[in-house]
């Protein structure tokens, strides 16, 4: 089955909606509905990914958050002893072939994509032709990530 064909104006108005939904089946339900179309959750998955849709975080339901001073690293950084950090994010819409994915800034402010296999091999792809990361990047962005899927990004262990 193929796509339905958007106008821009049509992917402007779902790229608004999905800012505003939390889950790919609140996005297709509204295209659904919206435009007519008999999208499958797949499908959207694939719209969204053709036209880097992003849906809206989920608001934790911590009780009380500490204010966050601008010079303080992100959930998920990790500092390193010259001063650099290595964030990594998990992205929202899992890639074909992969059971996570996401991106990886280095220290050097060089990004690259990361995957994790359902074989648990974890590939990384810098953005840049021939970057290697140093040592030091690779050990901090591993251990970003193991936090990051063990603290509630689903659930996975390195």
């Amino acid at each position: 089955m193929s796509q339905p064909s958007f106008t821009p104006e049509q992917i402007e108005q779902i790229r608004a909606q999905a800012r505003q939904v939390r889950s790919v089946g609140e996005l297709q339900t509204y295209i659904n509905s919206m435009f007519g179309t008999r999208l499958t959750y797949l499908e959207t998955r694939f719209l969204m990914d053709d036209y880097a849709l992003e849906l809206a975080e989920a608001k934790p339901s911590a009780p009380e958050q500490k204010p966050q001073n601008a010079n303080d690293p992100l959930e998920g950084d990790v500092v390193d002893e010259g001063g650099g950090t290595v964030r990594v994010s998990v992205d929202p819409v899992t890639r074909p072939g992969k059971v996570v994915n996401g991106t990886v800034t280095f220290s050097d402010g060089k990004t690259a994509t990361w995957g994790l296999d359902a074989l648990g091999r974890l590939s990384l792809s810098p953005t840049q032709i021939g970057y290697r990361p140093s040592q030091e990047d690779m050990i901090q962005f591993q251990e970003a990530l193991q936090e990051q899927l063990a603290n509630g990004r689903r659930g996975l262990r390195l």
